[in-house]
């Protein structure tokens, strides 16, 4: 930023700004010797002029002069303006020129050019900018009050939400130069919303004060926008809230949010500023791993451009530190016992699909059990934030030290975890970590060396931030449940640059539990299990009921939440709009979250799976293995993969409504229907055998372990 004054007093009454913590370095011009100010101040001079340019310099001063005394102003200041070239190439790389006094208002009008596409604020205008400065103070030190002042996701009240709104109302009112916007201060603040409010009301009040500052296309001209981690605050929250598609920032957008977000946090890093790094690189994690970006969609571009993504994460210096800077904690394994043995099995955040796999170890070793929330509560939350990375730098001893500030609590986060998860890894032999979450993640930096280390990964947590935090030089071996997950986490693997093996073992069902004779209105009931998620896409199957009067359906398993974003709103209101139509409605049946699936299976004969993403899809197999004929959607996520058609005879899958209509027409023929239900069900059987998958996960958990 450039000031400019016609007299060095100016220099010494206070800036408008004042009361604003700038992050902007500060330069200043005056024809007088101003002295010591806090920033340098060149002394203007014209430059001299010799030869004919000398006789040419003193026709244009003259006439420069006669403008000078029309317009009120000092001849002398407006001809140094006009011939100082150090000036001028200080005007050209500066953000913003500022005039101290009305002289310089006046000299300044009448050079345009000189500044020509800096914008310039007025001598005129500076209580406009002490107010908008004022404002701005305000709604820091509010936000700040609101974070800091409030119980755990209480709800924000509408007076607090229009208070902090007006706030920054008042300093988009005031114009103040994108350039002077506290957007470090601002970030800093914002970024702790989602601990006290959740994450989509947080959003909404992200959006509400960066939005009231005024259009965002004028907003990001500030420099420090997008490198202090606010673009990437900004873009995080307007995906959890858009309603539509078509209302989302692209990946252009996002990733600009992102790599201004890494670029900020390295320079942190680089001046020391550990802190603030690992703030920026959770700002970049918010918006590179969103749920709305991969989890929820019909394309991902972690799944289909794997490496060109990650490479901005993986070249960040401060995501290095993070996961593999410092020093690994060093845990001695405790003494080896005689017999069978001994398995920690760490059930995950995502779900529970453990138990069977603990009833097959259990055969040839003595199993613990243990969950996220049973460790530490922090660890089974499924979200990104700063106080994650603060307290794995913490652990990898690269985190504040004791006597520093340690705003997230990140000392007493990483005490409390080592107590209660240490000692079981050193009483073990081997640990079986269920899905890639918070607690693989801390236990894959704890574990012993020479204790056995075995991750299952399914098919959310390799699209979630998790994955990239584990320490995978301490990983033996990572199970799927499918050959196209495989393939998305070797890709992933490999963008980190790590070496595990990855071995594809089916998912452990009873199948033979759910083996029992069919109703007789079984044969046209349609049925879909675990439903009630916008990624199970309800609405496809709704779509293809449509198409038949005579068809029923059964939705099995926990209803439509809220949502949890802006989206999931919209879908799951759709949902529930086409089922109030009686033409539909009237023709779907819901049972709840129930442990007898086999019971309400009898009265399914075709089963579904509409997914827009899936791994492997126990409700799928348990319905073919009851006897319903299997209609699977090509499941669009993994499509590039192989997606369904992977793992399914050819026949089961469908790429369309169309063709999903004439499979189920085809089957549900009366003279075809128990044909076709019967070799679905050998089909699935002889597919995934309980008893074969069992003695695989025996052989992989274990390894050399398994007893002979």
């Amino acid at each position: 930023m450039l000031l400019l004054a016609s007299r060095a007093s100016a220099f010494r009454s206070g800036l408008p700004w004042q009361d604003a913590k700038l992050t902007v370095r500060l330069r200043g011009g005056c024809p007088e010797p101003v002295g010591d100010v806090g920033y340098p101040v060149r002394e203007l001079r014209p430059a001299p002029a010799g030869g004919r340019a000398a006789l040419r310099a003193t026709v244009v001063r003259a006439a420069a002069a006669v403008t000078a005394r029309r317009a009120g102003l000092d001849p002398d200041w407006l001809w140094t303006l006009k011939r100082d070239r150090t000036l001028h190439r200080m005007l050209r790389g500066a953000d913003l020129v500022v005039s101290l006094d009305e002289d310089t208002d006046r000299a300044l009008g009448l050079v345009p050019e000189l500044y020509e596409g800096t914008p310039l604020v007025p001598y005129a205008e500076h209580p406009r900018l002490r107010e908008g400065a004022r404002a701005l103070a305000d709604l820091v030190s509010e936000l700040w009050e609101f974070v800091t002042a409030r119980p755990e996701r209480r709800p924000a009240e509408e007076a607090e939400v229009a208070s902090l709104r007006a706030l920054a109302r008042r300093a988009g009112a005031a114009g103040v130069p994108p350039v002077l916007l506290p957007t470090g201060d601002l970030a800093d603040a914002l970024r702790w919303l989602p601990s006290v409010l959740g994450p989509l009301e947080a959003a909404h009040l992200v959006l509400t004060v960066v939005d009231a500052l005024g259009p965002w296309a004028r907003l990001r001209e500030s420099p420090e926008v997008g490198t202090t981690g606010l673009a990437a605050l900004r873009a995080n929250a307007l995906l959890w809230v858009v309603e539509h598609d078509a209302q989302a920032p692209d990946d252009a957008e996002l990733a600009e949010a992102v790599q201004a977000a890494l670029t900020g946090a390295d320079r942190a890093l680089a001046d020391g500023d550990r802190l603030g790094a690992r703030h920026r690189l959770a700002d970049a994690l918010g918006v590179t791993f969103h749920r709305e970006r991969h989890a929820e969609t019909l394309s991902s571009p972690l799944v289909e451009d794997t490496a060109d993504f990650l490479r901005p994460l993986w070249s960040s210096a401060t995501m290095r530190e993070l996961v593999g800077g410092g020093s690994r904690p060093v845990v001695t394994p405790g003494k080896r016992g005689g017999g069978r043995p001994r398995v920690l099995v760490l059930g995950g955040a995502y779900g529970t699909f453990h138990p069977p796999v603990v009833a097959a170890l259990s055969e040839v070793a003595s199993v613990q059990v243990r969950g996220p929330r049973q460790i530490a509560r922090f660890l089974g939350q499924r979200l990104p934030d700063p106080q994650v990375l603060e307290a794995l730098a913490v652990l990898r001893g690269c985190g504040p030290a004791a006597d520093e500030p340690d705003p997230w609590g990140a000392h007493a986060l990483d005490k409390e975890i080592r107590d209660a998860l240490v000692p079981r890894l050193r009483r073990t032999d081997a640990v079986f970590s269920d899905w890639a979450d918070r607690l693989t993640v801390w236990a894959s930096h704890l574990v012993p060396r020479g204790v056995r280390f075995v991750i299952r990964i399914h098919s959310l947590d390799a699209l979630d931030p998790w994955f990239h935090l584990v320490d995978w030089t301490a990983v033996d071996q990572v199970l799927v449940v499918s050959e196209p997950l495989r393939s998305l986490v070797v890709r992933l693997l490999g963008a980190i640059g790590a070496e595990v093996p990855v071995d594809v073992v089916d998912n452990l069902a009873a199948l033979a539990e759910v083996d029992r004779p069919k109703g007789e209105e079984a044969r046209t009931t349609l049925g879909m299990i675990g439903w009630g998620r916008r990624v199970k896409d309800p609405l496809w199957a709704l779509d293809l009921l449509a198409r038949e009067p005579s068809w029923r359906m059964v939705f099995i398993g926990a209803d439509l939440g809220h949502g949890f974003s802006g989206r999931s709103v919209t879908y799951n209101d759709e949902v529930r709009r086409r089922l109030l139509d009686p033409a539909i409605g009237d023709r779907v049946e819901f049972v709840g979250w129930t442990d007898d699936i086999a019971r309400h299976l009898r009265r399914v004969g075709v089963i579904l799976s509409t997914s827009r993403r899936e791994s492997w899809h126990l409700g799928l197999v348990e319905g073919a293995a009851s006897g319903a004929v299997p209609v699977v959607r090509q499941w669009p996520l993994l499509a590039s993969l192989g997606g369904a058609r992977a793992l399914f005879p050819p026949d089961w899958v469908v790429t369309d409504l169309a063709e999903a209509e004439a499979r189920v027409r085809a089957v549900t023929d009366p003279a075809a229907w128990e044909d076709a239900r019967r070799r679905a069900q050998v089909e699935a059987v002889g597919l995934f055998d309980p008893a074969r998958a069992a003695e695989r996960y025996r052989e992989l958990i274990l390894g050399p372990l398994l007893p002979g």
